[in-house]
């Protein structure tokens, strides 16, 4: 299957308005296809999609009461361009263009209406199953696993902005949370501190592992549950 190397830049496009993205005159648009309907659906989605995912990672609390597209949705739209390559004969630079005249279409509809959540929670609906089956869920990390998860992000982040940044700062906050909760858990299972200190390294040794190899890595995971792991008690706070 052709996978696109720079489709993460895609999804970035819905982050700033459409009008902004454009430093200088922009080369004439390809020439674009005529979809049949079912490739017409799959294109909405795809944009519908992205725009959710561009919200989610803004923290807007509406787009939160959907699943996390960032990984999901970006296969979701790989999936799609490389059959319409495949059937039409274009680009990916048309691809490229299909999504944003989409992404485009969607924003002044929405606008038009007048009722943005509205339109982007009715366009979603027929969409979430279709991604179902066609990128399953991602699989929610066990509580040592995002013990590991937060930790290597924690570490990867220090190692390139030391603690200055308050991404940092939260990281290294919500990893020691976690983790220890995570060895809570073990000493409720009978191991003892060197047995717990064992099996939190083989933990993170494995999450770094697979975080290196060919794969998804850590992005297979839920990581909404990680910051579940990572709330407060109710009588306490950090």
């Amino acid at each position: 299957m052709i996978r696109f190397p720079a489709v993460a830049a895609l999804f970035a496009l819905v982050a700033t308005p459409l009008a902004a993205q454009a430093a200088g005159p922009a080369p004439a648009p390809p020439p674009l296809p005529e979809l049949d309907a079912e490739q017409k659906a799959q294109l909405t989605c795809s944009a519908v999609f992205a725009i959710v995912a561009s919200d989610q990672a803004r923290g807007e609390e509406a787009a939160l009461r959907f699943p996390p597209l960032k990984v999901r949705g970006r296969e979701y739209f790989v999936r799609f361009g490389a059959r319409t390559i495949d059937k039409t004969g274009i680009t990916r630079e048309t691809v490229k263009v299909l999504l944003e005249s989409e992404v485009e279409r969607l924003q002044k509809l929405a606008a038009a209406v007048g009722d943005p959540q509205g339109t982007l929670t009715r366009t979603i609906a027929p969409c979430l199953p279709r991604l179902d089956a066609e990128v399953p869920p991602l699989a929610k990390p066990t509580l040592g696993q995002c013990a590991a998860i937060l930790t290597l992000a924690y570490e990867e982040v220090h190692a390139r902005e030391g603690m200055a940044g308050p991404e940092a700062r939260d990281l290294k906050i919500l990893s020691a949370v976690v983790e220890s909760r995570q060895r809570k858990a073990l000493a409720a299972k009978g191991l003892s501190g060197d047995a717990i200190d064992r099996s939190v390294a083989q933990e993170h040794d494995r999450m770094l592992k697979e975080a290196l190899g060919t794969g998804p890595g850590v992005e297979k995971y839920d990581l909404q549950t990680c910051y579940e792991f990572a709330k407060p008690d109710e009588k306490s706070h950090y």
